[in-house]
């Protein structure tokens, strides 16, 4: 679909946080009754869930939003799709959209709404108003096992590289000890970088940016 579109927050969440604390220290085999590393293990999955988002460039909990497209032309049947998604139901099962053209609300029948992909359809025509203005509710009410998998696995690693010399590459101590940095070695598992494991757990909810 033509044109351009500009995409506000309406209702922040609260948090973006992907995982919990208890989720972090069952992770990290922390005993749940000590509390000493909760503040730092929250601002870990703050980071880490910030990062994700980035990557995926997509917000995975539930927001409001309001998405503005101007001089929008589609073929008749092109759905017009929401900057977020999935679009959340209300407690009746129906997706919470509402669609205006030129300021004029649209009959809610005559759209045809697919929630999981974001996608909208108008029943009676092609989509060709000079603004159309949607605001949606949009994100996953459970945060999907995999996201929540590789927002952990990127978190443990980053737990156990804090406080690591960066640039020990390897150490070996006779018949003792040998380290090697796999994430100092171009595997990507440094304190800063994504773990592979987590990208190839994301890379199927990357978007591409509308």
């Amino acid at each position: 679909m033509s044109g351009y579109r500009i995409t506000r927050v309406v209702t922040p969440a609260e948090s973006l946080a992907l995982v919990s604390v208890d989720d972090a220290k069952a992770a990290l085999g922390i005993d749940p009754s000590d509390t000493s590393q909760d503040a730092a293990l929250a601002r870990q999955i703050d980071s880490v869930s910030v990062a994700i988002n980035h990557f995926c460039d997509r917000v995975f909990v539930v927001q409001t939003y309001r998405d503005q497209i101007r001089n929008g032309r589609g073929a008749w049947g092109e759905p017009l799709v929401t900057r977020q998604y999935p679009i959340v139901y209300d407690d009746s099962g129906v997706p919470i959209v509402a669609i205006t053209e030129d300021g004029a609300l649209l009959d809610p029948a005559a759209i045809e709404v697919y929630p999981e992909t974001g996608s909208l359809y108008r029943l009676d025509s092609a989509w060709t108003a000079a603004l159309i203005t949607v605001e949606y509710v949009a994100g996953y009410t459970v945060i999907p096992p995999d996201v929540q998998a590789a927002a952990l696995e990127w978190l443990t690693a980053r737990y156990h590289a804090a406080g690591r010399d960066p640039a020990l590459r390897s150490e070996t101590i006779p018949d003792l000890i040998t380290q090697v940095y796999a994430g100092d070695m171009g595997a990507g598992t440094g304190a800063g970088s994504m773990t592979p494991g987590a990208r190839d757990l994301l890379e199927p909810y990357r978007l591409m940016t509308l």
